[in-house]
């Protein structure tokens, strides 16, 4: 049976960050600009979003697999006044979250993950929401057959 890397990788990194003090009570796959736009009440003042970046072949490893590169954007939100200390402190967390060259994952397959340059964004004008991008580049083997 033939395994999404992917979808795989981002189902275990849901459940890896529910452990994140506060803001791992609600980790969904989204879009950020969509669920921040969408002006959901119901959301809660801290949660995360890992939203998918590029990806890019690295290798053809014959005609059974290819080696490839994802780029998951981890972004921790908060609405709280005080969104500096509360995103400095999930930061940490999530690294806490997904130690080691594998990021944590289990998944056969990963072959290593690495933090890429984050970007904290406070509350834009008019805006009630801060957040902190920490974007995991995953390097991983997919099957093809």
């Amino acid at each position: 049976m033939l395994i999404d890397m992917q979808s795989a990788i981002v189902a275990e990194l849901i459940a890896c960050l529910a452990a994140v003090p506060s803001f791992g009570a609600l980790v969904v796959e989204d879009s950020v600009l969509r669920v921040l736009d969408s002006d959901d009440e119901t959301l809660p003042d801290d949660f995360i979003v890992i939203q998918p970046g590029h990806t890019e072949e690295v290798e053809r490893a014959g005609s059974g697999s290819v080696r490839e590169r994802v780029t998951l954007n981890i972004t921790a939100i908060t609405r709280r006044r005080e969104f500096a200390p509360a995103l400095r402190a999930a930061r940490l967390a999530v690294k806490v979250a997904l130690p080691g060259v594998k990021a944590g994952l289990g998944i056969q397959g990963v072959q290593s993950a690495a933090f890429q340059s984050e970007t904290p964004m406070p509350p834009g004008e008019g805006r009630r929401w801060a957040c902190h991008v920490l974007p995991l580049q995953i390097t991983y083997l997919q099957s093809l057959k």
